[in-house]
């Protein structure tokens, strides 16, 4: 349901409005930021701004971090493989040192047997 505002008491409301909406154009002293206010906002929106930079530079250490560790683990990974392919070749040589030794046994019991038969035949 809508009501009539009669004539003088609207022309009264709608000058009232007018006036409030003229004064709200216009910043009253007294009723603004004072200057201690506006260095508080400076100071935090500065501190803001350096927040975000510390924020930027962590996540760039960050990142470098993660490739060092990547890095890291690659290289400790090679390691373990190089570890890996000293064992194996520890063991060959192991081995090659074992059938050295054994074909030099058997060679020195070959030279006994021929020093024996040679011995036998200057002795005929």
């Amino acid at each position: 349901m809508i009501h009539k505002v009669p004539g003088k008491k609207w022309a009264i409301l709608k000058t009232v409005l007018s006036l409030l909406l003229a004064l709200s154009l216009f910043t009253l002293p007294g009723c603004g930021l004072s200057e201690e206010d506006k260095g508080v906002i400076k100071q935090g929106v500065k501190a803001a701004e350096e927040s975000k930079a510390a924020a930027s530079r962590a996540e760039a250490a960050a990142k470098r971090l993660e490739d060092l560790a990547s890095r890291l683990e690659s290289s400790a990974r090679k390691a373990e493989e190089a570890a890996a392919a000293a064992v194996t070749a520890a063991d060959r040589a192991d081995a090659a040192t074992n059938r050295a030794t054994e074909a030099a046994s058997s060679a020195e019991t070959t030279a006994k047997k021929t020093e024996r038969i040679f011995e036998k035949s200057l002795l005929k």
